[in-house]
């Protein structure tokens, strides 16, 4: 015989050996067995489960054991020589022992997705959620494999699966899925700052605001009765969430371009003559040089964005969006007399 480094005994046949020494040589081999076989019934003590991952560094041999025994099913049951006796299969299935690994993964995942419909009444699962942090790519995988499935390529998945996901309303459509999935960021950015309003330069999702913005538009398009990928599912969503339709946001923006430039240093020359657009535009942005350093330039080449607001640079003046200043300027005539649509 002969010890491993765990001082299991490891039995060798020498050829010439007399019966005993078989016997022996055998005896010591079921004691093994039954060695690994105990130290997985402690592992499932433990997890309450015999699914031993073979990245399980605790002991690395019990999950290369645990491999070893399906793969010597699946030689029995291919009438191949094999080392699975009767005796190792029923101790085994007595224990719960998975045949399949992958099956039983795909259910356990399945319970998940099941509780996590409960919790929250989707099956729309966020790659990073909290409680179930490998659900969302799991449920990935499944609109992957499915998609392989009907091309007719090798996949996971089967009919069986596809019934079993459609009776929990299992959403297919990965570009709806897609959808919901910037909608829970609309939410949590909401639960942290209280609106629906996503800066044009948010660094923690800079996607997000491009995302809100096309919202709008699709929202305006169905409203128009033209070609939307928004739906009242969706747009109902949006409104319960407080979202900022297109009209209101339009004059959300023109108020804070007309608080920018109304204040009387801006729209008033010294001897108290109001400024023309550009005018405003320039003395808006020499404001904005003196925060950043008094009188001197800008660091920094082809910059115009410093300090607390964005600087329109001197030479783009006339390509700025002057109807909408003109239409912000106009609502305050009673304020400053007739606009100077200079």
């Amino acid at each position: 015989k002969v010890m491993d480094n765990n001082n299991d005994v490891i039995p060798i046949t020498i050829e010439g050996q007399s019966n005993d020494t078989s016997k022996n040589a055998s005896a010591n081999t079921r004691n093994c067995w039954l060695a690994m076989y105990k130290k997985l019934k402690a592992y499932k003590s433990v997890h309450g489960n015999c699914l031993v991952p073979r990245s399980y560094v605790d002991n690395p041999r019990l999950a290369s054991w645990v491999a070893e025994q399906r793969k010597q099913y699946r030689l029995r049951k291919l009438g191949k020589p094999s080392n699975m006796s009767d005796e190792r299969v029923r101790l085994l299935n007595h224990l719960g022992f998975t045949w399949q690994a992958q099956c039983a993964a795909w259910n356990r995942h399945f319970n998940d997705l099941c509780s996590y419909k409960e919790e929250n009444g989707t099956c729309l699962v966020p790659l990073n959620d909290d409680k179930y942090p490998q659900l969302g790519l799991w449920v990935k995988e499944q609109r992957r494999h499915r998609s392989l499935m009907i091309r007719g390529k090798h996949s996971h998945m089967t009919q069986e699966r596809v019934d079993i996901l459609n009776s929990i309303e299992f959403c297919w459509d990965s570009h709806e899925a897609s959808w919901w999935d910037k909608f829970k960021e609309l939410q949590k950015y909401k639960e942290e700052f209280g609106h629906c309003m996503v800066p044009h330069q948010y660094s923690p999702n800079p996607q997000l605001h491009k995302w809100v913005y096309q919202q709008r538009r699709q929202l305006r398009l169905l409203k128009d009765g033209k070609m939307s990928h928004m739906n009242e599912k969706r747009a109902r969503a949006l409104d319960e969430l407080g979202f900022v339709s297109t009209s209101a946001c339009q004059k959300n923006e023109k108020t804070d371009t007309l608080a920018k430039f109304n204040d009387q240093e801006d729209m008033k020359d010294e001897n108290g003559q109001r400024k023309t657009l550009e005018e405003q535009f320039l003395s808006h942005n020499e404001g904005i040089r003196k925060e950043a350093g008094g009188d001197s330039e800008v660091e920094g080449e082809g910059s115009d964005v410093e300090s607390e607001g964005e600087m329109i640079g001197d030479d783009n003046v006339d390509s700025c969006d002057w109807n909408n200043l003109l239409w912000s300027l106009k609502t305050s005539e009673s304020a400053y007399g007739q606009v100077d649509e200079h």
